[in-house]
């Protein structure tokens, strides 16, 4: 797929290999949404295509919703791993110690 005249495009691959494409130029911010499912991998579930227009408020209201969703499931994952390390960093000690 090829950027249109004049956007610059800002490409996300989710982790389910769907995307998310920014298309943006002085005048608009679109954004895109793609899922493409080969037919021999399931025919019953349907690729697709959409695109939405959004004024520069509704972009900030959009980014800000999605950073209000993910900091604290972020503070979360990091919480969790801090933990870990910790945990593992004390069962090293132990091992060390005479």
């Amino acid at each position: 797929m090829s950027t249109p005249k004049g956007m610059t495009c800002r490409n996300f691959t989710l982790a389910c290999r769907d995307q998310i494409l920014l298309y943006h130029n002085a005048e608009h911010i679109i954004m895109q949404l793609r899922h493409q499912v080969p037919t021999e991998e399931n025919i019953l579930n349907p690729s697709f295509k959409v695109a939405v227009e959004l004024s520069p408020i509704e972009a900030i209201a959009l980014a800000s919703e999605l950073l209000t969703i993910a900091a604290p499931r972020i503070l979360a994952i990091s919480t969790k791993t801090v933990a870990v390390e910790l945990n593992t960093a004390r069962r090293a000690d132990a091992l060390e110690a005479p």
